[in-house]
C-alpha cells in the first residue's frame, strides 16, 4: 500500500506541474492572438488613414493648383476625405500645413466613432495592459508644371478669343481672370488661314501681323521662344505647319494644349512681333494644318474646315494669366497646365 500511495502523490504532482505550463501557455496564445489579431487591425486601419491622407492631400493640391487660395483649401470641408476613406466612417485629420508653395501636407489620425481622441482601441491586447495604440498617416501633394508639357507656337489674338466665351463666362473673366468651362463643351473652329472670318469689333485676318498667320518663333523645339522680360514672341510667317512641331501630332488631341493669348501686333513679316496678355488652355478635337493629307484630322462635332482652309477644333477649358503663364517651377515654364502628384 506504501508504493501505491507514494505512486498516487506523484501523479498529484504532475497534474499540478501541468496546470502551471497551460496557464504560462495560455497567456503566450493570448500575446500572439493580441500580435495576429490586433497587429492586422493596425494595418487595415493604417491603410485607411493612408487612403485618407492621399485622397485629401490631392483634393487640397488640386484646388490651389487651380487658382483657390491655399488657406481656404486645407480648411474647407469638402477636402477633409479621411472619413469617406474609413471603413466606420470615423477618422480624423491630425493636420494640414504647407511644407514650401507647391506643396500641402497632411497627417491623419485613428480615431473611434464619435470620438476625438487621438486612439485606436485595441482586442486581445487590453488583456496585457494595452488598451490602445496611436496610429497615424501623412502624405504630401504637390503642384506645378510638368517636366514635359504640349504647347503649341500658335497664338490668337484676346478679341478673338473673347468672341467665342459666352455671355457669362466672359463675365467671369472679366471680374476674376478665369472662367468655368462647359460641362458640354461647345466644339469650335479656330481658323487662321487667308479666307479667314471678320469678327465684328476685332482687327481683320485674326489681328495678325502682316504675312504672319499666327505661327510663332521657336526655340530648339516645338515650344514658342517667349521674351519673358518683353511678354513678347517672334512671329513665323506663312500658314504651314512647322516641321519642328510633327512630333506632337500622335499627342495633339490627348490633353488640352497651351495657347499664348496677344493683344497687339506690330511690325510685319519675319520682324514682327506679338504682345502677349496671357494663355489658354485649348482642348484639340481636330485640326487641318498646312503641309499634307498627314496632318488633317477633322472633328465631326466642329464646323467644318474644307477646302484651303487651315485651323484647329476643340474648345477652350481654362485661362491663364500672363504671371501664372510665365512662372516657373522646377526650370520648367508653366504655360498653364498644371499636373497635381503625390510627393510623399
Amino acid at each position: 500500500m506504501r508504493w501505491l500511495i507514494r505512486r498516487s502523490k506523484q501523479h498529484t504532482d504532475e497534474r499540478g506541474a501541468t496546470a502551471v505550463i497551460v496557464a504560462f501557455s495560455m497567456v503566450a496564445l493570448l500575446g500572439f492572438a493580441a500580435l495576429a489579431v490586433d497587429v492586422g487591425a493596425m494595418y487595415a486601419e493604417k491603410a485607411q488613414l493612408q487612403n485618407g491622407a492621399d485622397a485629401t492631400a490631392l483634393a487640397i493640391a488640386n484646388d490651389c493648383a487651380n487658382g483657390v487660395n491655399c488657406s481656404t483649401a486645407m480648411t474647407a470641408p469638402a477636402n477633409r476625405l479621411a472619413d469617406d476613406n474609413a471603413n466606420d466612417g470615423s477618422s480624423g485629420v491630425f493636420s494640414v500645413t504647407q511644407p514650401n508653395a507647391t506643396t500641402v501636407r497632411v497627417e491623419t489620425n485613428a480615431q473611434a466613432s464619435g470620438s476625438t481622441d487621438d486612439s485606436f482601441a485595441l482586442f486581445f491586447a487590453r488583456v496585457l495592459g494595452n488598451e490602445t495604440a496611436v496610429i497615424h498617416a501623412a502624405a504630401e501633394a504637390s503642384w506645378g508644371a510638368p517636366s514635359e508639357a504640349t504647347t503649341l507656337p500658335w497664338t490668337i489674338s484676346q478679341c478673338v478669343f473673347k468672341k467665342y466665351l459666352s455671355p457669362s463666362q466672359l463675365a467671369e473673366l472679366n471680374a476674376t481672370e478665369s472662367f468655368t468651362g462647359d460641362p458640354i463643351p461647345t466644339h469650335i473652329l479656330l481658323r487662321y488661314d487667308e479666307n479667314t472670318p471678320d469678327y465684328p469689333g476685332c482687327a481683320p485676318q485674326n489681328g495678325y501681323a502682316e504675312g504672319g498667320f499666327g505661327w510663332l518663333d521657336r526655340d530648339t523645339g516645338c515650344s514658342a521662344d517667349i521674351n519673358i522680360a518683353e511678354s513678347e514672341v517672334g512671329n513665323d510667317p506663312g500658314n504651314d505647319f512647322p516641321s519642328e512641331c510633327t512630333g506632337i501630332i500622335a499627342s495633339l488631341m490627348e490633353e488640352p494644349v497651351l495657347i499664348p493669348i496677344f493683344s497687339t501686333a506690330t511690325g510685319n513679316g519675319q520682324h514682327a512681333t506679338y504682345g502677349l496678355v496671357g494663355f489658354i488652355a485649348f482642348q484639340v478635337t481636330g485640326y487641318k494644318f498646312g503641309g499634307g493629307p498627314s496632318l488633317t484630322n477633322l472633328d465631326p462635332a466642329a464646323p467644318s474646315c474644307t477646302g484651303n482652309c487651315r485651323g484647329i477644333q476643340g474648345f477652350f477649358t481654362r485661362y491663364v494669366s500672363l504671371a501664372e503663364g510665365l512662372s516657373t517651377s522646377g526650370g520648367t515654364p508653366n504655360y498653364g497646365a498644371t499636373s497635381v502628384w503625390l510627393s510623399e
